[in-house]
């Protein structure tokens, strides 16, 4: 369809699927000449207010979109003749090419509305064969073109024979369906409106940008195979608790914040082979967790990366558990999970128990509205305080292996093994002596700060004591910033040289290599270390809970223990995170004489260089890896494409849903206004004064901590997550883990509020 205009567009348009209000629309050069005449026309032919809309000669075309750029006005009175030629001339004083073939569009104005929104045809970035609807159910229309609150997201498989539950959104995807045929378009966007009679009208119809030949493709055969795959996954197992299963792209190791929604091949089997395929069950075991180190714990759609909640709920039950009680907690979380989406980043906070804490008591007491006994409740609270002695016990253990790390990263550096030996003995004793023990003194981390958030929950310390005890832990961002001023070049790269934003990205620039990039605008910043000591009365009640807990500890050993957990969490993970920087280290050298680059060497998995240390094979190298790369780089687009939700429930997930709100995660005690600033695609910004806006952050990110940065806010991350703590240590406002739909919300801002103290989120610009 040719697009010349909005009111042509709509004149155009012939569908029986929805209601298009009366229009009326007219050139400026007409107008200038017959002001009266169609001033008048104007008040005879509307009843009801009307809508004064620009509608320029080339505004939005397949070239270039102008949305938003002129002025437009609702709810006007036709009958007000001298307004409606003010609000004319607005909008054509608007127009930069103020030529005499533009228009203006007079549109009547829908009453009763229950719900108006934005459809697109295709997805506007990639182009894949996605409706995405952004609606919200509010009398004013401008809500979701406005980028306002209270607006909703939902995604549709265009080709998909099933179709979702929702009416009005039936209607909605019936009607760009009838769009599509009509006008032979395969790109463009609606503006709706149903009224309170469920009557669907069509506002407004405009292409989407498209400055690329693109191919429309279907997937079909891909989603078929994921619905299957998400059905079998879902039956009954043989060796697990728990009737079904669900999938979450935050939940425990967090793989969206800490390797992204769609990593290349490198870090996925990096992040795999480190992590989530034996370590973190191993020790969970030792730490008194049911043994379920035959299962993997994240599984991999198209390239996006899923933890498997029965696998990681069965983790967390107690191993002297038994297989009843097992059962009925595992469907409890499950359940829990189902209902509670936006809880997939706190988990281990809002859904399971791993560990006894103040809290503790009154929450299992709610399972006797589950079908728990009040003696299998016992039974699961004797556990828990059984898991905090192991906890407790195991903590110095892990330090000195994280130690041991260190002589062995020193010993391979300086040796002359081939380059594939050194990757290989990397990556062994990295699991051995780093993310084995990393995870570990997470676990706790995790405990102390579950423990501590209990006290503010049971009244004994208040939301300020808590911030306050988290400021005074001082960790490696502290350590960071003292040391760019104390410490010359040399010695700062020498201890911090191999962080990198996105740890497991071997394209992302580490310090060593990019220093001025990161650290060239460097800021004084006035981040104060608090001091905090608990009150008399604090004292004796948190001894009376140790007691009780039959915790051994003195309550000055445990607040030791709170500190030092939280303090030695980041500093084993600035340890074992060099041994991946050695790993990029010798793989760059090794992949350089297979004649591949850098970018190439992302989409090689790691388990196949690792085969090499052990095997060999007929097949030459060279042509072996080049297919391997320009394999995974092909398999790497179309997942870029393949459009899937952050949590999957159903196998009809894969074809439609709705994206929910987060419960977002506030750091800190402040609240802060400021300009929004977005480092997703560069870093080299002035930040200072900023509010900084990024997918997720890792120990890679400290350096934005240089920088005096006004607040920080991520789209993925967990309440316990590397930022969540930074942010806390350092006072800074943070809103973590927002989500997908407030994220790209926040992209189109300017300036913003973020106060962590009534726990709000506004764009104020």
């Amino acid at each position: 369809m040719n697009f010349k205009s909005k009111a042509s567009t709509l004149k155009k348009i012939i569908t029986k699927k929805a209601i298009i209000p009366k229009i009326f629309f007219f050139k400026v050069g007409k107008f200038n000449k017959n002001k009266k005449i169609i001033l008048n026309k104007i008040k005879r032919k509307f009843s009801g207010k009307i809508a004064i809309r620009s509608s320029a000669f080339g505004e939005d075309s397949k070239t270039q979109s102008l949305a938003g750029k002129y002025k437009s006005f609702l709810n006007i009175d036709p009958k007000n003749i001298h307004l409606v030629n003010k609000k004319i001339n607005e909008v054509i004083n608007s127009y930069e090419n103020n030529s005499r073939k533009n228009e203006i569009l007079i549109q009547k104005m829908v009453n009763n509305v229950k719900m108006s929104g934005v459809a697109t045809s295709c997805d506007k970035d990639t182009f894949a064969p996605y409706f995405i609807i952004n609606y919200s159910y509010n009398q004013n229309t401008d809500r979701v073109t406005a980028g306002k609150k209270d607006t909703q997201n939902f995604v549709f498989y265009k080709y998909s024979k099933k179709k979702p539950k929702n009416k009005k959104i039936k209607k909605i995807i019936t009607l760009i369906q009838d769009l599509e045929k009509k006008t032979k378009d395969k790109s463009f966007e609606i503006e709706f409106i149903i009224d309170k009679n469920n009557s669907l009208y069509l506002v407004q119809v405009r292409p989407l940008v498209n400055l690329k030949k693109y191919r429309v493709e279907k997937y079909d055969k891909l989603l078929l195979k994921l619905s299957k795959k998400i059905q079998k996954l879902q039956s009954p197992h043989h060796d697990l608790a728990g009737d079904t299963t669900a999938f979450g792209v935050m939940p425990d190791w967090n793989p969206a914040e800490m390797i992204g929604i769609k990593p290349k091949p490198l870090a996925l089997s990096l992040y795999k082979k480190l992590i989530t395929d034996q370590i973190w069950s191993k020790q969970r075991k030792d730490y008194g967790y049911k043994n379920v180190s035959s299962n993997y714990l994240m599984a991999s759609f198209f390239g996006t990366p899923y933890i498997d909640v029965r696998v990681d709920f069965n983790s967390w039950i107690p191993k002297n558990l038994n297989q009843d009680i097992a059962k009925k907690l595992t469907n409890f979380y499950i359940t829990k999970f189902i209902k509670n989406k936006s809880l997939h980043d706190k988990i281990e906070f809002e859904i399971i128990f791993t560990c006894f804490t103040a809290s503790s008591k009154k929450k299992l007491k709610k399972l006797l509205k589950h079908s728990f006994t009040r003696r299998e409740i016992d039974i699961i609270e004797k556990s828990l305080k059984e898991i905090n002695l192991l906890t407790f016990n195991k903590f110095s253990q892990n330090l000195r292996l994280i130690d041991k790390l260190k002589l062995k990263q020193e010993k391979i550096k300086k040796s002359n093994l081939y380059h594939i030996d050194k990757i290989y003995w990397l990556v062994e004793d990295c699991k051995r002596f780093g993310t084995l023990p990393f995870a570990g003194i997470a676990r706790s981390a995790f405990i102390a700060k579950d423990i501590l958030s209990s006290f503010v929950d049971q009244k004994i310390i208040s939301h300020e004591d808590f911030s306050n005890f988290m400021g005074s832990v001082t960790t490696v961002t502290s350590d960071i910033s003292k040391s760019l001023n104390k410490l010359g070049k040399k010695e700062f790269l020498k201890k911090y040289g191999h962080l990198r934003p996105n740890t497991y990205d071997i394209n992302s620039k580490n310090y060593r290599t990019a220093y001025n990039l990161y650290f060239k605008s460097i800021s004084q910043n006035n981040y104060i270390k608090k001091r905090f000591n608990f009150s008399t009365r604090q004292k004796k009640i948190i001894n009376n809970f140790l007691k009780n807990s039959k915790i051994d500890l003195s309550f000055n050993r445990f607040i030791s223990f709170l500190k030092e957990s939280i303090r030695e969490r980041e500093y084993a993970k600035l340890v074992f995170t060099k041994s991946i920087d050695m790993i990029f280290e010798n793989l760059e050298i090794f992949t350089k004489r297979l004649g591949l680059s850098k970018e190439d060497a992302a989409f090689i998995d790691i388990h196949n260089v690792l085969d090499l240390y052990y095997n060999l094979s007929i097949h030459d190298l060279k042509k072996k890896f080049r297919s391997e790369v320009d394999s995974n780089r092909s398999d790497y687009e179309t997942n870029l494409k393949l459009k899937l939700p952050e949590t999957i429930t159903s196998p009809n997930d894969v074809y439609f849903y709705y994206e929910p709100e987060n419960k977002i995660n506030f750091a800190g005690n402040k609240k802060t206004s400021g300009e929004v600033i977005s480092i997703s695609k560069k870093i080299n910004y002035n930040l200072k004064d900023k509010i900084v806006l990024i997918e997720s952050a890792d120990p890679g990110y400290d350096f934005l901590f240089s920088r005096n940065i006004r607040g920080l806010i991520t789209k993925y991350g967990g309440v316990n997550s590397h930022m969540s703590i930074r942010c806390s240590e350092l006072n800074i406002p943070a809103a973590i883990g927002v989500g997908e739909k407030k994220y790209n919300e926040l992209l189109k801002s300017k300036i913003i509020n973020l106060d962590c103290i009534t726990k709000k989120l506004d764009i104020l610009k």
